[in-house]
């Protein structure tokens, strides 16, 4: 797969900081890394792609995640549609045409979420919806936390037709009555562009809706564990962030308390013990990342093949990333308060902006509760009560 080169990791770790800070979005970045052609990577070689693994994929992703997790982020619900539909068996004239358009570097967002929803990722029906005109199809909702879609070209958006049933629709950015809102203020990833999108009588073709019976229902479990997976990718680049800005600081701090160890801070053992055990954690968070990057590479592989036992591939999928969610944020949550206590009470100074990698690991691990994982993986192993299949695992 195209690599995303270290000047350019560099570059915008360089920035990343400053835009958290001044709420600069980061257009110009994320159209470097289209050019880089990381959107096609995973898709299939079958289909035109770069057909690289997980491992090779979510790597780059912690990569990008410890530059900026924000852009890192604004990737996962492309990744999600790309498993969920371009890499699934379909001759559909709107996915193949959505193809054709990620192997030339567009990115996909996504509109799901709508709050008015009384279960989180359960099947119940949507506001948004889809009424047959005649040969074309007309659309009117509303969506919230609609990650990356202020930056896509493609929106990839999940709606109720009239029957009551799901669909979705595969549908270009700036389409008339397409409205996509920075509206998104939350306290971590602030520049993912995850606010509202409204659909106001947008007319959609008939090649453009993929129904319900069109996708196969394996695929779209497997893209529920992607999405999970992908998350967790991105905390573990924050952790790497994490021991690399202690490095920075810890070598450059002359001044120490004087009952410490030693008079400079940058070799005082108790400091140093601590930034230690940042870059440990950030060797634990990635290996952790692709171990659970490397099931999901043996579930896509039985999915391909219709293997006999692809629900079982699943399901280890699904498990390793549910396992790989909670040990992951466990360790960054500790490591983001722990820079602190290498880099003392300075590094608390706004101009150092260091309290966005708590924030932003907060932040990215409170989409779904890591309580609700580790119940459903014990109640696996004591009770053997598969996982759930629907959204968000």
């Amino acid at each position: 797969m195209s690599k995303i080169s270290p000047d350019l990791l560099q570059r915008i770790a360089d920035g990343a900081a400053q835009r958290d800070a001044q709420r600069e979005q980061p257009f110009d970045v994320i159209a470097e890394v289209k050019a880089t052609g990381f959107g096609a990577g995973r898709l299939d070689a079958d289909y035109g792609g770069g057909g690289a693994t997980f491992v090779e994929t979510l790597d780059t992703a912690i990569q990008l995640g410890a530059a900026d997790p924000n852009v890192a982020h604004i990737w996962r619900n492309h990744h999600v549609a790309v498993e969920r539909l371009l890499n699934a068996p379909l001759q559909h004239a709107g996915v193949q045409r959505l193809r054709e358009r990620v192997r030339a570097g567009d990115l996909v967002g996504a509109s799901h979420t709508e709050l008015g929803q009384p279960q989180i990722g359960g099947n119940s029906p949507l506001a948004t919806r889809l009424v047959r005109q005649g040969d074309h199809y007309v659309l009117n909702g509303q969506k919230f936390y609609s990650t990356g879609s202020l930056f896509a070209d493609w929106l990839h958006v999940t709606v109720s037709v009239e029957d009551g049933r799901r669909a979705v629709v595969l549908l270009p950015r700036q389409r008339e009555g397409v409205q996509t809102v920075d509206d998104w203020f939350g306290m971590g990833q602030r520049l993912t562009g995850s606010g509202t999108t409204v659909f106001e009588n947008v007319v959609v073709a008939a090649d453009e809706v993929v129904l319900p019976d069109q996708v196969p229902v394996r695929q779209a479990v497997f893209g529920s564990t992607i999405a999970q997976l992908f998350l967790t990718s991105v905390i573990a680049g924050v952790v790497s962030a994490v021991a690399r800005d202690g490095a920075a600081l810890l070598s450059k701090r002359k001044r120490n308390y004087y009952y410490a160890p030693t008079p400079s801070a940058a070799q005082d053992p108790i400091l140093l013990t601590a930034l230690g055990e940042r870059d440990a954690d950030a060797f634990a968070t990635r290996a952790v990342v692709l171990a659970a990057a490397a099931e999901a590479d043996r579930a896509y592989a039985a999915l391909k093949a219709n293997a006999a036992d692809a629900d079982d591939r699943l399901q280890d999928a699904a498990a390793a990333a549910a396992r790989a969610k909670i040990t992951v944020d466990r360790i960054a949550h500790h490591a983001a308060t722990a820079l602190f206590d290498i880099a003392g009470a300075s590094a608390t100074l706004a101009q150092f902006n260091l309290d966005r990698h708590w924030r932003n690991i907060r932040t990215i691990s409170t989409h779904n509760p890591t309580s609700h994982k580790a119940y459903a993986l014990g109640n696996l192993s004591a009770n053997q009560v598969r996982l759930p299949t629907q959204g968000f695992f």
